[in-house]
């Protein structure tokens, strides 16, 4: 009979997150995780089918927080501007808790495109929600350009947020 382990899926992410963090995308293995969690490294896939989706999924649960920070936020900015510097500095956040392991991770997952359309269709969302909350409401249009527009200018460094909110300020006065 197997041996039933308590919380396993949980344990193996959170030593899985504890050693990405420390030790970056080419030292976090499945072997040290599993003995960590005194399971077999089998057992790990049970549950991620791979590094990479283990990765992934981390990756993704901290997405989820930093999106619901965004939303909590925008209910209650006073500007739109404010607003979009709220979403600007998540993603900035973001971006700087993971660059170190993108850039150590090379491989470029399958899906990608896909994946950043997703992510641009919810900053895109966030944002009507904003500008309608605001009484922009007909400008919902443009939203997707507007959420590619913050999500590049968060990415790259040498973008400051003051050119963004220059903008924002003469788009949404």
């Amino acid at each position: 009979m197997a041996k039933q382990i308590p919380n396993a899926k949980d344990k193996i992410y959170s030593i899985s997150k504890k050693y990405l963090f420390e030790k970056g995308y080419k030292g976090l293995t499945l072997r040290q995780v599993a003995a960590q969690c005194d399971i077999a490294v089998g057992t790990i896939y049970n549950y991620y089918p791979s590094k990479d989706i283990l990765v992934a999924s981390i990756m993704a649960e901290d997405w989820l927080v930093s999106l619901n920070a965004m939303q909590n936020a925008c209910v209650t900015v006073p500007t739109v501007e404010q607003g979009v510097i709220a979403i600007y500095d998540a993603i900035r956040e973001y971006a700087n808790k993971y660059e170190p392991i993108w850039t150590e991770y090379k491989g470029m997952p399958n899906g990608f495109g896909q994946r950043h359309i997703m992510l641009r269709s919810q900053l895109s969302n966030l944002l009507a929600e904003l500008l309608e909350r605001f009484g922009y409401e007909d400008d919902a249009e443009p939203c997707p350009l507007l959420a590619e527009t913050v999500l590049a200018c968060a990415m790259q460094k040498d973008i400051p947020y003051s050119m963004l909110a220059e903008m924002t300020g003469r788009l949404y006065p």
